[in-house]
């Protein structure tokens, strides 16, 4: 209701009781002092609703403009996410593509499949110079492929932070953590020419984790091996390869040779 008509209004409501007053046959004043006490009392009950009404009003445009604010800045916020986390990913393909000396990602898996073949000699064999010649193979295509892993978890990571979710999981493995907390941020449309790639290879990197693990122990105990006495601390290792058996990791056989040459057997 507008002012101009409740205006109008209160004007009618007050008229009223001198009207009745007049039509009527008594002369009592105080008649005509009820009639206006009851005008006066719906009038202020109009305009009480009045102000509350237009208050009502003013609180809704204000939650409206916060509410259009808030939005135009978590815009602001998805975009600059969307263009970073774009860059980035883009940018890690990139240097992962060119570092396995490939054409694109369809030729990704297939190559991590070919490196599978140092992996094993890596853990198998017993000789320390053949384990470094394979564990370098290997490491020339598993390096690129951690550190692109690397790229994807971080944006994950600033993704989740983004959306305020809360995320135990950050200190786990590079390929785990992908493999685990990928899905929606593949959603992403910018997403779609890395969602294969992605999936894909953290989910082959996740299925050999332990050996992924395996081979650092294989790497250090060929190091133990062949570097001079006292280069490598043998006692740190022996609680590796402790570790890793009591976790029912594989050992490599490798560290075979290194407990049969200290003696501990």
């Amino acid at each position: 209701m507008k002012t101009r008509e409740l205006i109008l209004i209160s004007i009618l409501i007050i008229l009223i009781p001198f009207a009745l007053f007049s039509l009527s046959a008594s002369n009592d004043i105080g008649h005509l002092g009820s009639l206006l006490a009851a005008s006066t009392g719906i009038i202020a009950v109009l305009w009480f609703y009045r102000g509350l009404r237009l208050q009502s009003l003013q609180i809704e445009e204000q939650r409206l403009q916060f509410s259009k604010q808030h939005h135009l800045q978590y815009q602001d916020s998805l975009l600059a996410f969307l263009e970073k986390a774009s860059d980035k990913i883009k940018g890690s393909h990139k240097e992962l593509i060119d570092a396995l000396g490939l054409p694109d990602s369809n030729q990704l898996l297939a190559t991590y499949f070919q490196s599978l073949s140092y992996y094993k000699e890596a853990l198998e064999t017993t000789d320390p110079n053949v384990v470094m010649s394979n564990v370098q193979e290997w490491m020339k295509i598993e390096g690129p492929c951690v550190k692109f892993m690397t790229s994807v978890k971080d944006v994950i990571i600033l993704h989740k932070r983004r959306l305020g979710l809360e995320d135990d999981t950050e200190n786990d493995d590079v390929a785990d953590y992908v493999f685990i907390n990928s899905g929606h941020l593949l959603q992403q449309p910018f997403m779609s020419s890395y969602q294969v790639p992605i999936k894909m290879l953290s989910e082959q990197m996740v299925i050999i984790s332990p050996g992924r693990k395996a081979i650092i122990l294989a790497s250090t105990t060929a190091m133990a091996l062949l570097a001079p006495e006292g280069m490598i601390k043998k006692d740190k290792l022996i609680e590796d390869i402790n570790e890793h058996k009591s976790q029912n990791k594989p050992i490599p056989k490798i560290c075979d040779i290194f407990i049969a040459n200290i003696g501990l057997d």
